[in-house]
């Protein structure tokens, strides 16, 4: 299982989220804790690379970036970025 990490920044952007958002965004989390490599690549050059990208909700309106960090003993998902269309 992995551990998803947020700074204040992320933290204000999950905030912000429409209401009709937040089943959605929970559904990513429950996603990133077992399989975080399931998300897109964020580079399309580096398919194996660790920063990757995940749409959610509605027709993809939102999206989630992050950073897999997967060490022996530290397995983090490290959420860089959260927003959405309007």
């Amino acid at each position: 299982m992995y551990e998803v990490v947020t700074d204040d920044e992320v933290a204000r952007q999950i905030r912000a989220l429409p209401d009709e958002l937040v089943p959605y965004y929970l559904q990513v989390l429950d996603l990133l804790e077992l399989t975080p490599w399931s998300g897109e690549p964020y580079n399309d050059a580096k398919p194996d690379g660790a920063m990757r990208k995940l749409l959610f909700g509605p027709a993809g309106r939102a999206e989630v970036i992050y950073l897999v960090l997967d060490h022996d003993h530290d397995r983090r998902v490290e959420l860089l970025r959260v927003h959405w269309i309007s």
